[in-house]
Protein backbone atom coordinates (compact mmCIF):
# COMPACT_ATOMS: atom_id res chain seq x y z
CA UNK A 1 0.00 0.00 0.00
CA UNK A 2 2.76 2.47 0.90
CA UNK A 3 5.43 0.90 -1.30
CA UNK A 4 6.20 4.11 -3.19
CA UNK A 5 6.34 6.20 -0.01
CA UNK A 6 8.66 3.72 1.71
CA UNK A 7 10.92 3.48 -1.34
CA UNK A 8 11.30 7.24 -1.78
CA UNK A 9 11.43 7.87 1.97
CA UNK A 10 14.41 5.54 2.24
CA UNK A 11 16.04 7.06 -0.84
CA UNK A 12 15.52 10.60 0.51
CA UNK A 13 16.82 9.73 3.97
CA UNK A 14 19.89 7.91 2.67
CA UNK A 15 20.76 10.65 0.19
CA UNK A 16 20.50 13.34 2.87
CA UNK A 17 22.68 11.25 5.20
CA UNK A 18 25.12 10.77 2.33
CA UNK A 19 25.19 14.52 1.70
CA UNK A 20 26.05 15.14 5.34
CA UNK A 21 28.80 12.51 5.25
CA UNK A 22 30.26 14.03 2.09
CA UNK A 23 30.27 17.48 3.72
CA UNK A 24 31.96 15.98 6.78
CA UNK A 25 34.58 14.13 4.70
CA UNK A 26 35.36 17.38 2.83
CA UNK A 27 35.88 19.15 6.17
CA UNK A 28 32.78 21.34 5.90
CA UNK A 29 31.76 20.34 9.45
CA UNK A 30 35.24 20.64 10.94
CA UNK A 31 38.04 22.84 9.60
CA UNK A 32 36.18 24.36 6.61
CA UNK A 33 33.00 25.51 8.30
CA UNK A 34 33.22 28.76 6.33
CA UNK A 35 32.26 26.67 3.28
CA UNK A 36 29.91 24.29 5.09
CA UNK A 37 27.67 27.06 6.35
CA UNK A 38 26.69 27.64 2.70
CA UNK A 39 26.83 24.13 1.19
CA UNK A 40 24.29 22.89 3.73
CA UNK A 41 21.56 24.86 1.95
CA UNK A 42 22.02 22.82 -1.24
CA UNK A 43 20.74 19.66 0.48
CA UNK A 44 17.19 20.91 -0.21
CA UNK A 45 17.70 19.76 -3.81
CA UNK A 46 17.44 16.14 -2.66
CA UNK A 47 13.87 16.26 -1.33
CA UNK A 48 12.76 18.37 -4.31
CA UNK A 49 13.92 15.62 -6.65
CA UNK A 50 12.81 12.62 -4.58
CA UNK A 51 9.41 14.06 -3.67
CA UNK A 52 8.79 14.91 -7.31
CA UNK A 53 9.78 11.40 -8.35
CA UNK A 54 7.73 9.75 -5.59
CA UNK A 55 4.55 11.74 -6.19
CA UNK A 56 4.92 11.32 -9.95
CA UNK A 57 5.37 7.56 -9.56
CA UNK A 58 2.30 7.41 -7.32
CA UNK A 59 0.32 9.31 -9.95
CA UNK A 60 1.54 7.44 -13.02
CA UNK A 61 2.13 3.88 -11.84
CA UNK A 62 -0.22 3.43 -8.90
CA UNK A 63 -3.14 5.77 -9.63
CA UNK A 64 -3.37 5.31 -13.38
CA UNK A 65 -2.14 8.78 -14.28
CA UNK A 66 -4.29 10.71 -11.80
CA UNK A 67 -3.57 12.30 -8.44
CA UNK A 68 -5.29 14.98 -6.42
CA UNK A 69 -3.41 17.68 -4.58
CA UNK A 70 -4.41 16.12 -1.26
CA UNK A 71 -3.24 12.65 -2.26
CA UNK A 72 0.03 14.12 -3.54
CA UNK A 73 0.58 15.96 -0.26
CA UNK A 74 -0.15 12.78 1.74
CA UNK A 75 2.33 10.87 -0.39
CA UNK A 76 4.97 13.58 0.07
CA UNK A 77 4.39 13.73 3.82
CA UNK A 78 4.78 9.96 4.16
CA UNK A 79 8.02 10.12 2.19
CA UNK A 80 9.20 12.98 4.42
CA UNK A 81 8.27 11.16 7.63
CA UNK A 82 10.18 8.04 6.60
CA UNK A 83 13.19 10.17 5.62
CA UNK A 84 12.92 11.93 8.99
CA UNK A 85 13.10 8.64 10.89
CA UNK A 86 16.22 7.66 8.97
CA UNK A 87 17.76 11.10 9.55
CA UNK A 88 16.93 11.01 13.27
CA UNK A 89 18.80 7.75 13.73
CA UNK A 90 21.66 9.05 11.58
CA UNK A 91 21.94 12.32 13.54
CA UNK A 92 22.24 10.43 16.81
CA UNK A 93 25.08 8.37 15.33
CA UNK A 94 26.66 11.38 13.61
CA UNK A 95 26.76 13.69 16.62
CA UNK A 96 27.81 10.97 19.05
CA UNK A 97 30.21 8.81 17.04
CA UNK A 98 31.19 10.31 13.69
CA UNK A 99 31.64 13.98 14.60
CA UNK A 100 31.28 14.32 18.38
CA UNK A 101 33.21 17.62 18.34
CA UNK A 102 30.78 19.27 15.92
CA UNK A 103 29.16 21.49 18.53
CA UNK A 104 32.43 22.76 20.02
CA UNK A 105 33.87 23.37 16.55
CA UNK A 106 30.73 25.23 15.47
CA UNK A 107 30.74 27.43 18.57
CA UNK A 108 34.44 28.22 18.15
CA UNK A 109 33.88 29.08 14.48
CA UNK A 110 30.99 31.43 15.27
CA UNK A 111 33.00 33.06 18.07
CA UNK A 112 35.86 33.68 15.66
CA UNK A 113 33.46 35.30 13.19
CA UNK A 114 32.23 37.64 15.93
CA UNK A 115 35.79 38.60 16.84
CA UNK A 116 36.68 39.29 13.19
CA UNK A 117 33.63 41.56 12.96
CA UNK A 118 35.03 43.57 15.86
CA UNK A 119 32.41 42.71 18.47
CA UNK A 120 33.16 43.67 22.05
CA UNK A 121 33.82 41.09 24.75
CA UNK A 122 30.38 41.76 26.23
CA UNK A 123 28.67 41.28 22.86
CA UNK A 124 30.61 38.07 22.28
CA UNK A 125 29.74 36.76 25.76
CA UNK A 126 26.05 37.49 25.16
CA UNK A 127 26.16 35.83 21.75
CA UNK A 128 27.96 32.78 23.15
CA UNK A 129 24.94 31.95 25.29
CA UNK A 130 22.76 31.96 22.20
CA UNK A 131 25.31 29.96 20.23
CA UNK A 132 25.57 27.28 22.90
CA UNK A 133 21.84 26.70 22.77
CA UNK A 134 21.84 26.79 18.96
CA UNK A 135 24.69 24.27 18.80
CA UNK A 136 23.16 21.89 21.32
CA UNK A 137 22.30 18.33 20.37
CA UNK A 138 18.62 18.80 21.22
CA UNK A 139 18.24 21.92 19.06
CA UNK A 140 20.17 20.51 16.11
CA UNK A 141 18.20 17.27 16.35
CA UNK A 142 14.84 19.04 16.56
CA UNK A 143 15.60 21.53 13.81
CA UNK A 144 17.05 18.77 11.63
CA UNK A 145 14.09 16.43 11.96
CA UNK A 146 11.35 19.07 12.00
CA UNK A 147 13.05 20.82 9.10
CA UNK A 148 12.73 17.71 6.95
CA UNK A 149 9.01 17.32 7.71
CA UNK A 150 8.27 21.03 7.26
CA UNK A 151 10.23 21.43 4.05
CA UNK A 152 8.78 18.14 2.82
CA UNK A 153 5.27 19.43 3.43
CA UNK A 154 5.94 22.68 1.58
CA UNK A 155 7.67 20.93 -1.32
CA UNK A 156 4.83 18.38 -1.45
CA UNK A 157 2.28 21.15 -1.86
CA UNK A 158 4.21 22.70 -4.76
CA UNK A 159 4.95 19.37 -6.44
CA UNK A 160 1.36 18.16 -5.98
CA UNK A 161 -0.01 21.32 -7.54
CA UNK A 162 2.35 20.86 -10.47
CA UNK A 163 1.64 17.14 -10.95
CA UNK A 164 -2.10 17.23 -10.20
CA UNK A 165 -4.21 15.38 -12.73
CA UNK A 166 -7.86 14.80 -12.02
CA UNK A 167 -9.47 11.67 -13.32
CA UNK A 168 -11.53 12.20 -16.43
CA UNK A 169 -15.12 11.83 -15.47
CA UNK A 170 -17.65 11.37 -18.17
CA UNK A 171 -21.32 11.85 -17.71
CA UNK A 172 -23.54 9.14 -19.02
CA UNK A 173 -26.91 10.16 -20.32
Amino acid sequence: MFKTEIKYGIITGLFICGWQLIEYSLGFHTDKMHIGEYTTYFVIIIPFITLYMGIKEKRDRINGGHISIGHGIRTGLMISLIATIIMAVFLIVYYNLINPDFFEIGIAYQKEKLMVRGRTSEEIALEMGNLKSMFSFVNRFLFGTLGIVTSGFIISIAVSMFLKKDSNRTLSI
